[in-house]
């Protein structure tokens, strides 16, 4: 049986852990029957030790729940397993079946904050603190219906067994959560009273005499989170990689998406055929970092779904390069290597191969992939885009109202709107809009004498991206216009496969321009905003908070529009969020109100 040592107890109460799981955890907060009428439900526990409790639980959601119904979990460890012992007790607790396969293979590295892990087969999401309980706890927004509080014995363990936990607990709770718990001790007892719980001593599991259950009747430490709107059908406006991602997690919780664009699928810059990828790391921004971590994590865990699911070979390389061609990239890979790998996520390895003598950083996690492939992918799997011309999104006047789209084809009202249509050519429906550049930029296939240099991504000035025989996508120019509504035409431009053969001279192979052959190029339009980062989250034109963005996507859109998709849904739904409240507030559109579009050349 595992055996904590640092705090003198096991990580089961009992010689038989499953049936401890069912009777003190599951049929404690009556589970199986109220799976089986929820469109929704979402599950918290204050320690994940060895994922049994929500292994086991994911097997009654499957047995019990509706086809169209959506669990999120959420589990704090403040001292996860390794990977190995992971693997090892989950061979001797007999756990092989798909969830227990899944937690595995995207088991997350030992780095403090929240981790999302999806179960697509399930219906499902666990978001993985790792962290103390407390701290952990004020971060996290969504509402929980049933906790399981467990963790080491209160004696040994009493930063986890105390009122600053609680607090959290029952900010998160809502009205008529209920909790199961092994323990029976008293100080938590009167604690969870305090914070609003109602609680039942019932006979313990196995040898041992009591342990603790209730309900919440309401929060009498703070004021109870608002209420998430009640959803059956939302609009998406924009069928790039942003909106279709929106549309597929909004499906995935059960909720019908139409999607509109007079472009149709990819039409815009999501139809970019080679896209990179590429963590945005910062030497000691740890919570840009964090964020990216999130972004990498999510953008390939629906990459894998979308190759599994279509058996279509999406991605063109494995494995990114950053070398330091310039003088500014050589300063920024050796502030990244002194900076280690827990103060950038681990995401980078210092060395890996190379293809070039620059210093430089390895990136073993980041890949190449075809982003119009990808959308395409998406968008089976979801209704019809619809191609009118969205003209105008008019809020309703109550909370509890619709918001009404305005379209070439005429007026009709949904419960919420997300905007993720891409900027120019007059298409700003929000106040946000106006803080929106639109950069054009180029990519290049071309044909020339390529070493294999291992089949990675190699970047710097620019990147070239290896394909079958001797070709190879390089790119891309970074061409800023005026305006949101002043966009170029964004067809292909010899100058631009010239700066690109320019920009890659370093790369072997690319050095003489003259004896490269161009194939084929790809042009479009790209909005991006002051900071680089996208704009995520409700806007202004909408002081109900059903009309949301997910914009701006120009740089780094394939890092962080499926993550961005995935809290717009949560947050709609008041689940578990995705995001720290801190990280997710770098995103909040917010912060360049009044804003007039700007920004340099990215680097």
């Amino acid at each position: 049986m595992p055996y904590a040592v640092d705090y003198g107890d096991g990580y089961f109460g009992s010689r038989d852990p499953r049936a401890e799981v069912q009777e003190v955890f599951i049929e404690a907060n009556r589970l199986p029957e109220r799976f089986a009428r929820c469109r929704h439900f979402a599950i918290g526990e204050t320690g994940f030790g060895t994922g049994l409790n929500l292994l086991q639980t994911l097997q009654q959601w499957r047995r019990h729940a509706p086809p169209d119904a959506f669990l999120s979990l959420l589990s704090l460890e403040a001292h996860p397993l390794s990977p190995e012992d992971l693997e090892r007790i989950h061979g001797y607790l007999g756990l092989d079946d798909p969830d227990s396969r899944a937690l595995r293979e995207q088991y997350p590295p030992p780095i403090p904050g929240l981790h999302r892990i999806d179960f697509p087969g399930a219906r499902a999401v666990l978001t993985l603190g790792l962290g103390d309980a407390a701290p952990l706890l004020a971060q996290v927004r969504g509402h929980i219906d049933a906790w399981f509080l467990d963790g080491f014995a209160p004696r040994n363990n009493p930063a986890l067994w105390n009122t600053g936990v609680f607090r959290q607990v029952a900010r998160l709770s809502r009205p008529g959560a209920t909790f199961g718990t092994y323990t029976a001790a008293g100080q938590v007892r009167r604690d969870l009273e305090a914070v609003g719980f109602t609680v039942q001593r019932v006979t313990g599991h196995g040898r041992k005499r009591e342990r603790l259950t209730g309900t919440f009747q309401g929060l009498r430490v703070a004021p109870s989170p608002p209420v998430a709107h009640e959803l059956h059908h939302v609009a998406v406006v924009g069928a790039g990689l942003a909106g279709l991602a929106t549309a597929h997690a909004l499906q995935r919780r059960g909720i019908r998406a139409t999607i509109l664009d007079p472009d149709g699928i990819a039409g815009g810059a999501s139809g970019n055929p080679a896209a990179v990828l590429l963590p945005n790391l910062h030497p000691r921004d740890t919570e840009l970092n964090d964020l990216a971590l999130a972004g990498m994590r999510r953008t390939r865990a629906l990459i894998d779904q979308m190759e599994g699911t279509t058996r279509e070979r999406l991605r063109l390389a494995s494995g990114v390069a950053f070398h330091g061609i310039s003088t500014h990239g050589q300063k920024r890979v050796a502030r990244l290597r002194e900076a280690g790998g827990a103060g950038t996520s681990l995401l980078l390895d210092p060395e890996g191969p190379r293809c070039a003598d620059a210093p430089h950083v390895y990136y073993p996690q980041g890949l190449a992939v075809d982003m119009a492939a990808l959308c395409r992918a998406l968008a089976r799997a979801l209704p019809p885009v619809r191609t009118e011309v969205v003209t105008g999104v008019e809020p309703g006047a109550a909370p509890d109202g619709g918001v009404r789209l305005e379209t070439s084809a005429g007026t009709e009202t949904f419960d919420a709107i997300v905007l993720a249509n891409a900027a120019g050519r007059g298409r700003s429906l929000c106040p946000e809009q106006a803080a929106i550049s639109t950069v054009t930029g180029q990519m290049t296939r071309i044909a020339a004498p390529l070493p294999d240099w291992g089949g990675y991504v190699a970047t710097g000035q620019g990147y070239c991206i290896p394909g079958p025989g001797t070709s190879a996508w390089i790119g891309a120019t970074y061409r800023r216009t005026e305006g949101a509504g002043d966009a170029r035409d964004p067809s292909p431009l010899a100058e631009d496969d010239a700066a690109n053969l320019r920009h890659l001279a370093w790369v072997p192979g690319l050095e003489h321009a003259e004896a490269i052959q161009v194939l084929e190029h790809w042009a479009g339009e790209r909005a991006v905003v002051r900071d680089r980062l996208p704009l995520v989250g409700h806007s202004r034109l909408d002081r109900n908070g059903r009309i949301l963005l997910n914009l701006a996507h120009g740089s780094r859109g394939l890092l962080y529009a499926p993550l961005a998709a995935e809290w717009l849904a949560d947050h709609l739904l008041g689940l578990i969020e995705p995001l720290e409240a801190t990280t997710a507030a770098r995103l909040d559109p917010a912060r360049h109100a009044d804003q007039s579009p700007g920004g340099s050349s990215e680097a």
